[in-house]
């Protein structure tokens, strides 16, 4: 059975939506660039890609940054509970009656939620089983998804100028849930990394927490 992802709440910040719209454009940038690089590796099988130091390397560098898109939407999704009422255990509950709605399998025993240790809260999704599905289409599918978040934001906000679509209120939730959108795709990705290359996660999310304590983002 594969580990579970749990990304933390990053309590020493205090982004708005505009701001993680932006950090989360550049973050799958730099996610779209990790991937291009490593697109020759991916044909590889596990004991290749074992053996082939700088494919691993590439790799890890992909999965690294899948975790910095994930965790920029998790940190709003957490300041959103905070700020505006917006309950996170309700939110991922519509998230996966959406999923369900679509089709989509995943393991419904896991237990998919907000959890608190001490000072420490964390959020994890499920692995979607999605046929055919890559690190080349991942990206666009976090492109995608980031494209309906501005549309939130701006149009049907009536950001320029245009007729107001949307409530505050149906901004802000479909602002959250296209923030899990962009988080559950970078979740399953990295469930499908480690089930194909054999990534550790327990590994990768250890050290992915540790470099946002270093920089003070959480404690």
């Amino acid at each position: 059975m594969l580990e579970a992802i749990y990304l933390p709440k990053l309590n020493q910040l205090r982004p708005t939506l505009d701001s993680t719209l932006l950090k989360a454009v550049e973050e799958a940038g730099e996610l779209a660039r990790a991937v291009l690089k490593f697109l020759p590796h991916e044909t590889l099988d596990w004991p290749e890609s074992e053996n082939n130091r700088f494919a691993r390397d590439l790799l890890n560098d992909v999965s690294e940054e899948l975790l910095d898109v994930a965790q920029t939407c998790v940190t709003m999704i957490f300041v959103m509970e905070e700020d505006y009422g917006i309950q996170a255990d309700a939110l991922i509950d519509v998230h996966l009656t959406k999923l369900t709605a679509k089709g989509y399998e995943f393991d419904c025993r896991g237990s998919y939620s907000v959890a608190t240790t001490g000072s420490f809260k964390s959020l994890n999704l499920p692995r979607l089983e999605l046929p055919g599905v890559s690190l080349l289409t991942t990206v666009c599918k976090i492109q995608e998804e980031l494209g309906e978040l501005t549309q939130f934001l701006g149009k049907r906000a009536g950001a320029s100028g245009e007729m107001r679509e949307l409530t505050q209120d149906e901004v802000l939730m479909g602002c959250a849930l296209e923030l899990l959108d962009v988080a559950q795709c970078c979740f399953t990705m990295m469930y499908i990394l480690a089930e194909n290359y054999g990534v550790d996660i327990r590994r990768l999310t250890d050290k992915h927490v540790a470099k946002l304590r270093c920089k003070g983002y959480c404690v």
